[in-house]
């Protein structure tokens, strides 16, 4: 998974990663944002969940909360990945 682009000319193995550092970014606020969401919605089961550990409860909490986010920025960047190289492969495939 490429996280930086260090060099601004596309070389040929660049060909399959088009995406920036930006991009990447954008994809961790957005996680952070559908975290943030899930969370507040699921906020009463999670709290009745981690109570069974009541000294840790908070670090329990915590812990879902960038656990989901790592999760969520993760599964958004790898399929952000993989549709650009399926779209990539096809436009080879079909040239217009």
């Amino acid at each position: 998974m490429v996280v930086f682009l260090a060099r601004s000319d596309q070389s040929e193995s660049d060909r399959f990663h088009p995406k920036t550092a930006r991009n990447h970014y954008v994809f961790g606020i957005i996680g952070l944002g559908i975290t943030i969401l899930s969370v507040f919605l699921t906020y009463s089961l999670l709290v009745g969940i981690v109570s069974l550990v009541p000294l840790l409860s908070t670090t329990a909490i915590a812990f879902v909360g960038v656990v989901t986010w790592v999760v969520v920025w993760l599964l958004l960047d790898l399929a952000y990945e993989h549709y650009v190289r399926k779209r990539s492969t096809s436009s080879e495939t079909y040239p217009d």
